[in-house]
């Protein structure tokens, strides 16, 4: 289970209707149509998540990306906004964020979040190959606006 999740009360997850565990298998279900190559399935399942369990950030995370790819650029920034306000110190949202940010020309949002993004690499905060992956082909991407 992600480790953004904060634990949600009884009376809170009665309301919504699904326990944690429940909201994480279902995450995994869209994870699993994304990887079969159905999109929207995936995108469904992510957005109502996002509306049941607001907090579940992995989820506002694969929303933002299928919205970067569908050039949904605004919807994408707001859902890794989002994401971000959930685990404000989460380098994948930050770098959806600089994504979204090169795509619509605001070099200066996105040079920001690299730099802070290339201060937690430098301070062997961010070791994931495929994080390193992503920052180092949008620092290109900035370095060659």
């Amino acid at each position: 289970m992600p480790d953004a999740l904060r634990k949600r009360s009884p009376s809170e997850v009665l309301r919504r209707g699904y326990s944690d565990e429940e909201i994480a298998h279902i995450y995994e279900l869209g994870l699993f149509f994304f990887e079969n190559g159905d999109i929207r399935r995936g995108e469904i399942i992510m957005t109502g998540i996002t509306e049941v369990a607001p907090d579940f950030q992995p989820a506002w995370l694969g929303l933002s990306y299928v919205q970067l790819q569908a050039g949904n650029y605004e919807a994408a920034t707001r859902s890794a906004q989002h994401a971000l306000k959930v685990d404000p110190v989460s380098v994948p949202a930050m770098l959806l964020l600089v994504a979204c940010a090169l795509t619509t020309g605001d070099a200066t949002a996105a040079g920001t979040y690299l730099g802070e993004i290339g201060e937690r690499i430098d301070s062997g905060e961010v070791s994931d190959p495929d994080i390193l992956r992503f920052y180092r082909g949008q620092l290109a991407r900035y370095q060659a606006r």
